[in-house]
């Protein structure tokens, strides 16, 4: 089945005809080979192509020419998609290189399990910028999406118990709504648990001990959002739009990397190339309209756009 989707996920199903020509086959050969799930629906994509500027823009910041960028390889289907995101609020921008090997950490704890028994559908955990304040000094707060929740006081040694109640748990087909009713079975400990309070999140990677190309870009861009959403009247913060910054997502040679959270968590879309000429678009066209922006979109997060029918329409790519 998946290799299935894997052939259908870059063009519309349509009849086939009893022979392929060979420049349709080597147009087929050429496009990106993504399960189905990643392609949004036509009637969501838009273009916004700041690359078609003759000069560059003297409004926005540009990013430094020693940078080394990426800027051939398709976009599509250069992240890998996943079921679940934990995002742990650490009040950093940046952590050792690889946080899955530093040591006593939650992420590092987080991943050591999920390497020994993980889902079957892929756990994408990382750190964020945003400050814990749910639980006791020195504590942590994770959010978890799609379920659209955020657990509070959680230190290193509650790994066990947030994979067993937290990481097993199914998927959901809608964020949790009733927490109580969600987990009235499960002993918590310590642990306390309540509704996301982001309407959306954008999430920046700026893991500079990974690639300084993050590193560099993402305060560029941070400071970009944040001027949007005051230019805009968009809350910034809690009832409102997060602006955070995320340790490593993959793909730093796309870099800037964007991952946008809308519908209240439910859909996860990734960009790269962002500069901060894009930084509005994305706020107004992704935010605000739940539309995708094509020459940047790097995938999603699984069932971002639906449960794909036979008669859902999408565009060949």
């Amino acid at each position: 089945m998946a290799s299935l989707l894997k052939s259908l996920g870059s063009f519309i199903a349509s009849s086939p005809s009893s022979e392929t020509k060979p420049e349709l086959k080597a147009e087929k050969e050429s496009e990106p080979q993504v399960e189905i799930d990643q392609i949004p629906p036509e009637e969501i994509l838009t273009t916004k192509d700041c690359e078609s500027c003759v000069e560059e823009c003297d409004e926005h910041q540009q990013y430094p020419s020693y940078l080394d960028f990426d800027t051939e390889s398709p976009l599509l289907g250069s992240m890998s998609p996943y079921g679940r995101h934990f995002m742990i609020s650490t009040a950093k921008s940046d952590w050792k290189e690889r946080i899955e090997e530093d040591e006593g950490t939650l992420a590092a704890n987080l991943h050591a399990l999920l390497a020994k028994k993980p889902m079957s559908w892929r756990t994408f955990i990382t750190n964020t910028s945003l400050v814990p304040h749910l639980g006791e000094h020195g504590t942590l707060d994770i959010v978890i999406l799609p379920d659209n929740i955020i657990i509070g006081n959680v230190t290193p040694d509650d790994a066990q118990l947030v994979y067993d109640v937290f990481v097993k748990m199914p998927l959901p087909t809608q964020p949790v709504l009733d927490i109580q009713k969600t987990f009235k079975d499960f002993n918590l400990a310590e642990l306390k648990v309540y509704p996301n309070p982001y309407e959306n999140m954008i999430l920046i990677c700026s893991h500079r001990k990974r690639d300084k190309r993050c590193g560099v870009t993402a305060p560029i861009l941070n400071r970009e959002f944040d001027h949007v959403l005051r230019e805009l009247d968009i809350h910034d913060g809690e009832g409102g739009t997060s602006v955070s910054m995320v340790s490593h997502v993959g793909g730093h040679k796309f870099a800037g990397n964007v991952i946008c959270y809308i519908n209240k968590g439910k859909t996860g879309i990734w960009y790269g190339r962002v500069k901060a000429c894009h930084c509005h678009a994305i706020v107004q066209e992704t935010l605000l309209n739940g539309k995708v922006i094509k020459e940047l979109y790097r995938g999603a997060m699984n069932h971002s756009f639906g449960d794909v029918k036979p008669s859902c329409h999408r565009i060949k790519w």
